[in-house]
């Protein structure tokens, strides 16, 4: 069930990603405002884990990549939120990538070959903050289009509904010093699945923006 359910999320990811670079080199990268970037490097760092895990049997010691990632992600959503919002959330979104990176400098060096509980835990807040801005922004400066038809809405709610699952998956391992490894394969499996429903709604997020880019032809 495990290789089964990341081998699905695997095929997924590589398909949003793949569509994505398919508007990117037919729209250009501006058209989605370089989510082809975001989801390339992610579907590359997955591929990557994945040969790993099956190469070494497990890909513990390349958590690294996860850390460079988390860096990127937090640095990429916040210039991806950023574009066309108003001048003050703007201020709020960097107030919050600032922190993380107080927090993320703090126990990076602890050890930066595995991903540190608490930068993931942050990292997820981060994901939620961005979200939860954009939404207040959408409400406090409405405009006539449909909300659903913002792009930016789908990438949102996915970034909020991944950082709340994150943190629910994580806890457990603060309220429990040991955990059956059972329970992690479980609890492993059912967040390949929250990731498969994450990328679905980047997807649904890239039918948007090209379906706005036709709009405007």
């Amino acid at each position: 069930m495990y290789s089964s359910l990341q081998f699905i999320y695997l095929t997924i990811l590589f398909l949003v990603a793949s569509f994505s670079l398919f508007l990117c080199f037919r729209k250009g990268k501006k058209h989605q405002e370089f989510l082809c970037f975001y989801l390339g490097i992610s579907f590359l760092l997955e591929f990557l884990m994945y040969v790993f895990q099956l190469i070494f049997k497990s890909s513990a010691n390349f958590g690294f990549l996860y850390n460079l990632y988390i860096l990127f992600c937090s640095i990429f959503f916040l210039k991806y939120f950023n574009r066309n919002q108003n001048r003050n959330l703007t201020k709020i979104n960097t107030a919050v990538l600032t922190l993380f990176l107080l927090v993320y400098l703090f126990f990076i060096f602890k050890n930066y070959q595995e991903v540190n509980q608490v930068i993931g835990i942050a990292f997820a807040l981060v994901y939620i903050f961005y979200s939860l801005i954009w939404f207040y922004g959408k409400i406090k400066y409405p405009n006539l289009k449909s909300i659903t038809n913002d792009p930016k809405f789908w990438v949102s709610f996915a970034l909020l509904f991944w950082g709340v699952f994150f943190i629910l998956r994580i806890i457990p391992r603060y309220l429990f010093s040991k955990i059956d490894a059972e329970v992690l394969i479980v609890s492993q499996s059912f967040f390949f699945i929250v990731n498969c429903i994450f990328y679905s709604l980047f997807f649904v997020s890239l039918i948007k923006y090209n379906k706005s880019n036709d709009e405007r032809i």
